[in-house]
């Protein structure tokens, strides 16, 4: 025995008796829309990047090359930075006579062979410049004693490359036996009298020379 049942068929939500019903399987859909809804966001929701972006500014806009006025303009200030003097000018002169009456005779000395590089007829400075040649000269021979005084080398000649001395003074140091005099010394050196006297004074010092007498 074969038993049949038949009903309407089920409507869905919205549908009339007259109208199709869907085929199984199928799901209708809302009919889409081409444009999507801007989300809108509420003012107490909102982060601070969205309540700082509209009070920000684009900075103006600055040319990509200086403007020919400003670009002189700096390098004419460069150039007078430049030019300006970093320290103030030295009288010479003044300077001379200062360290003179100091008793700074050997800075004096220095200062007034430079004002007579520059004015070889400067009196004052020539005048100076002997005086203190004089002086250091009688500075430097009572330190020394009598010229006729006989040094002798005070270091081994291994150590005497320790001493730092300049070519000036190693070859007048070479020449130290115990058998020259200082006055003798002085004439073989090839110096300027008061650079003999005073490079003899700085190896006494030293300890490199001392006299046995």
């Amino acid at each position: 025995m074969t038993l049949r049942l038949s009903a309407p068929p089920l409507l869905l939500p919205g549908e009339t008796d007259g109208e199709s019903s869907p085929e199984a399987g199928e799901l209708r859909l809302p009919p889409a829309t081409s444009e999507l809804a801007e989300p809108t966001v509420s003012d107490d929701v909102q982060d601070g990047w969205s309540r700082e972006r509209p009070s920000r500014s684009r900075p103006p806009s600055q040319p990509a090359f200086p403007i020919e006025g400003e670009e002189e303009a700096g390098a004419l200030g460069l150039v007078a930075r430049r030019s300006r003097p970093s320290s103030p000018t030295i009288d010479l002169s003044s300077e001379m006579h200062d360290r003179f009456a100091l008793g700074d005779y050997t800075t004096a000395l220095r200062v007034a062979e430079l004002i007579l590089g520059r004015h070889e007829r400067h009196e004052e400075a020539a005048r100076i410049s002997r005086t203190c040649r004089e002086k250091l000269a009688s500075l430097y021979g009572s330190r020394l004693g009598p010229l006729d005084r006989r040094p002798a080398l005070a270091v081994e000649d291994e150590e005497v490359r320790w001493l730092g001395l300049d070519h000036r003074a190693g070859f007048l140091l070479s020449r130290v036996d115990g058998a020259h005099t200082l006055e003798e010394l002085i004439d073989i050196s090839s110096m300027q009298r008061l650079d003999a006297l005073r490079t003899l004074v700085e190896l006494l010092e030293m300890g490199a020379i001392c006299f046995r007498d």
